[in-house]
């Protein structure tokens, strides 16, 4: 072969390799998934007067996809009291039981007309999905009466539900559809990080995932006390006894001068 030959075959396989990157590029894209996620913001501060707030999430979904949002976490373990009656008519503490593996939120977000599809055990949402990954001690406990009273003590406080209807989706372009949903982050919502995932769904199959962290932390005087607290605990303590003597004065001249009881 000689020497001119091979320089143009070598520069007409460089050519080739360059016109096919943008085709390479293209199905990299496409294999990047189904969903994507954004938070509007992926830190949120809870100050002194924080009362609970809102968290705008956005993404794109395949257009023949169903997506569920899930915010969960941290994992924890919660004790109990098991109440019961005594002697047949006295409720009382019977016995203490043990939640492990216990997300501390867990809140679900649906579009509408899918709920009860995008909730279920197979695709690994909704709490009968959670109960799964939870163990509930003694295991002589009534476990599915336990977890269904823990359940609705949790979402009296707002940090768990399912929120159906939730999730708007947009219009469809190029395969791919937006969607968009306004979380609920209740004021019982502790500092820690939590978990947002989107779920795109397809014939009741998981297609794809997305996930994002959400970071909740003190700021102002909450952050101060929590530091307090955790790092200089015998000043705190000294701190919290004399706020409690200046409150009991404070009332106790307020109610005299405004001719308390003789």
């Amino acid at each position: 072969m000689s020497l001119m030959r091979l320089v143009k075959i070598t520069i007409a396989s460089f050519l080739g390799a360059l016109l096919l990157v943008p085709f390479l590029e293209c199905s990299a894209d496409a294999a990047m998934g189904d969903v994507s996620l954004e938070l509007a913001q992926d830190t949120i501060e809870i100050s002194t007067f924080y009362n609970g707030t809102t968290l705008e999430v956005s993404g794109d979904v395949a257009v023949d996809d169903d997506v569920v949002l899930l915010v969960s976490g941290p994992r924890e373990e919660v004790h109990l009291k098991e109440k019961g009656k005594v002697a047949g008519f006295l409720w009382m503490n019977k016995k203490d039981v043990i939640l492990e593996n216990t997300p501390a939120v867990y809140m679900v977000y649906t579009p509408e007309g899918s709920s009860e599809k995008l909730v279920s055990t197979d695709l690994g949402t909704g709490y009968q999905a959670l109960l799964s990954d939870i163990s509930i001690m003694p295991e002589s406990a009534d476990k599915a009466f336990i977890f269904e009273e823990y359940v609705k003590l949790m979402e009296q406080s707002g940090v768990y539900a399912v929120h159906a209807a939730s999730v708007q989706y947009g219009t469809p372009e190029n395969g791919m559809k937006s969607f968009k949903v306004v979380l609920v982050i209740p004021s019982k919502m502790k500092a820690g990080t939590y978990s947002v995932e989107a779920i795109a769904v397809k014939g009741g199959v998981v297609i794809d995932r997305a996930q994002s962290g959400l970071i909740l932390k003190l700021s102002g005087l909450p952050a101060v006390i929590s530091s307090l607290a955790y790092e200089r605990p015998l000043l705190f303590g000294f701190m919290a006894v004399f706020i409690a003597i200046a409150t009991g004065l404070l009332i106790g001249v307020v109610f005299r001068g405004g001719g308390g009881a003789h």
